[in-house]
């Protein structure tokens, strides 16, 4: 008889930890699935961000409409720049130079936001403007888009 009741305890033992191998199993896939789905949904809005950001980009039109001297001789130069895009434009800066004499300006905009079909009036002053025969102009967007063009003193 005793080697029947230690049959009975044999069997009960592998039937408990049998449960509490499959309780762990459970618990264990339960946390791997929250995990990867936190992890997947922040990879989703990121991804979502740098779409959205690239797609801005590509939908950013901006165009030079004048760039003249405002002075004779030439100490203020006036850019006029109008958004033809579909989204909102915001210029952070215009770069002034002339690339044979090695002469660089950066104007820094802090109020540069242009709106579909309008346009930002942008006064540069600097006395060397009139030492240089033509100068180059480019504009910079907050998204890093480039518009140049080129202006004779």
């Amino acid at each position: 008889m005793v080697y029947l009741q230690a049959q009975k305890r044999r069997g009960l033992a592998t039937i408990i930890t049998s449960a509490m191998m499959m309780s762990a199993v459970c618990i264990l896939g339960s946390a791997g699935m929250v995990w990867s789905q936190s992890t997947l949904t922040s990879q989703q809005v990121e991804m979502t961000n740098v779409v959205d950001n690239y797609s801005n980009k590509l939908s950013e039109s901006l165009n030079f409409e004048y760039v003249y001297c405002n002075d004779n001789p030439c100490e203020t130069i006036i850019v006029i720049i109008t958004n033809n895009g579909k989204v909102g434009i915001d210029v952070s800066e215009v770069h002034i130079s002339d690339k044979n004499s090695g002469f660089s300006k950066i104007h820094t905009i802090t109020n540069g936001e242009i709106m579909p079909d309008h346009s930002i009036v942008i006064p540069i002053n600097d006395s060397s403007f009139s030492l240089h025969d033509v100068l180059d102009v480019s504009s910079v967007t907050s998204r890093g888009n480039t518009i140049q063009t080129q202006i004779s003193t």
